[in-house]
């Protein structure tokens, strides 16, 4: 067999050697935070009223009985440093992906970097929120604003997967991405996750992506936010 066209894009190796191939599609980055950081989410949050820090007019989420809200800009201030460390951690694994052919990575390493001379200027959090999901709540498929995404799970119940309806889409509880048409059955246009505490996606804000509802009585706190340039 001849030697093979290296390849950079995502793909697996067969038992045979062969490649299945994964060029298409917008890459979702995937980590842990810091309990301690998940935690200080969490604390900060219950210090928030729907009188002041209300969001949920702003979100596409249905919260008939949890709530939503953004956090103060101090506190966006302050934990902008180390969330911009993750995006960072993303931008070099696509870069070491797909190199220096790949013109998307070398634009978003220089937003982050602050050089000047590509598009506006300098990558930076412009809101961050927190979700106290409650049964029944759930969020429809929807994007975000800017430029990228990004969700950390904070309290994830075991016992909201455990309950699921008797019928060919058991995803309650999950956060599920979309992305594409579905021209073939060896496609699929979904990406369905179950959560986990401290888990972190970061994401193209263009990515679609939803949350089902659940039906048991439980918690449920994620926090997301959008990085924007200016």
């Amino acid at each position: 067999m001849s030697e093979f066209f290296d390849v950079r894009a995502p793909h697996v190796v067969t038992k045979t050697g062969e490649k299945i191939l994964y060029p298409f599609g917008p890459p979702i980055f995937q980590t842990q935070v810091d309990p301690n950081f998940t935690k200080e989410l969490i604390e900060e949050g219950r210090k928030l009223t729907i009188e002041e820090d209300d969001y949920n007019p702003r979100l596409a989420g249905n919260l008939k009985y949890g709530n939503s809200y953004h956090y103060k800009d101090s506190y966006l201030n302050k934990v902008e440093p180390y969330l911009k460390s993750y995006v960072e951690r993303f931008f070099n694994g696509l870069y070491e992906q797909w190199g220096s052919d790949y013109p998307g990575v070398n634009n978003l390493l220089s937003l982050h970097r602050g050089r000047q001379d590509i598009k506006k200027g300098n990558l930076v959090l412009d809101s961050l929120w927190i979700n106290f999901q409650q049964k029944h709540d759930f969020n429809p498929p929807h994007h975000h604003n800017g430029v990228l995404s990004f969700v950390v799970f904070c309290k994830v119940p075991k016992e909201i997967f455990k309950d699921q309806v008797n019928c060919n889409h058991q995803q309650s509880g999950h956060i599920v991405f979309q992305n594409g048409e579905k021209i073939t059955n060896l496609m699929g246009t979904e990406f369905p996750c179950i959560p986990t505490e401290d888990l972190m996606f970061i994401f193209p804000n263009e990515l679609k992506h939803y949350v089902p509802g659940y039906w048991v009585d439980a918690e449920r706190i994620s926090v997301s936010g959008n990085f924007v340039v200016v």
